[in-house]
């Protein structure tokens, strides 16, 4: 069943990057922070959320310093919990810049943990990486960090060794968490249809139970590239959370990722039809997003 415990906003998508591996749809809209309170407000207000927890994402969530600023204190204010910003920790010009924001992004009350992105496709310099780190330390306190990286199975040998040494080097000066995450890609590339089998079901529990906020006012259930879909919106932040649950009590992709689970859906399209590549794949997310653009016309 879909009983999100998280709301995460991504007030931005504008990012100092351009990373290959990034999913996410730039456009000028910013998400108001107005109505990010207000739907905060729904949430404690409703007798049926179990909402406790808020995060941030993107694009880049530093760049929308204004919406952080705001949202974070009224969060506190009413007793929600964060779960992590997460960011690519080079989108400061200086070093003046970076401790202010991270000072009054502390001083507001934030107190989650600082989700940092770091690896071969982000292309970060690795000495503003550990000067970053340093100030977050220093700031939010030993074990503030965890570090996401996405293995890039292109890299040859010195660059992985490279990349293992600079990541362990963060986890011994820092007690960061190191997150090795694989690669995705999306329903119709080729590459995530090269699996001998199909991903093991969870019903979403990985990336869902998630209310993800896009900065068009857009809500998706989980934090997967797919939720870029409109078949997984249910709703929008101009909605109050009773309404939003109402409107995924009625959507047929929730019903296939919660109720009924992706894996069944998979192997009922699966005779029918030939996917991508070698015809499976062991990501959920890939299949989800494939599901997402085909339609249940795909499906027994």
């Amino acid at each position: 069943m879909f009983v999100p415990t998280e709301i995460i906003f991504a007030a931005t998508t504008l990012c100092n990057l351009h990373c290959p591996h990034c999913f996410v749809r730039r456009t000028e809209q910013k998400l108001n922070p107005q109505a990010a309170l207000n739907f905060l407000a729904s949430c404690q207000s409703s007798k049926n959320c179990q909402i406790d927890k808020v995060g941030f994402s993107g694009g880049e969530p530093f760049l929308a310093q204004n919406f952080l600023f705001t949202v974070i204190p009224f969060a506190r204010k009413k007793d929600f919990m964060f779960d992590q910003i997460m960011t690519n920790g080079i989108w400061w010009k200086d070093e003046y810049e970076l401790r202010t924001v991270l000072q009054i992004t502390q001083d507001l009350g934030y107190d989650g943990k600082i989700g940092l992105s770091y690896d071969n496709f982000h292309g970060q310099e690795y000495e503003k990486i550990r000067r970053f780190c340093t100030v977050a330390n220093e700031i939010f306190g030993e074990e503030c960090l965890s570090v996401q990286a996405v293995a890039d199975p292109l890299l040859n040998d010195e660059d992985t060794k490279k990349l293992e040494g600079e990541l362990n080097a963060l986890w011994e000066d820092f007690s960061a968490e190191i997150f090795i995450l694989p690669q995705t890609f999306t329903g119709t590339d080729e590459r995530g249809w090269q699996s001998r089998k199909w991903f093991k079901e969870d019903y979403c529990e990985g990336p869902g139970q998630i209310l993800f906020v896009h900065p068009d006012g857009n809500i998706a259930p989980c934090c997967g590239f797919a939720n870029e879909n409109p078949a997984l919106f249910i709703g929008n932040i101009s909605d109050t959370f009773d309404e939003v649950m109402e409107k995924a009590g009625k959507n047929q992709m929730i019903k296939n990722c919660y109720e009924k689970g992706l894996l069944k859906c998979a192997k009922e399209a699966e005779p029918a039809l030939v996917f991508p590549g070698k015809g499976r794949t062991d990501d959920i997310c890939t299949f989800c997003d494939w599901l997402c653009k085909n339609g249940q016309n795909s499906l027994n």
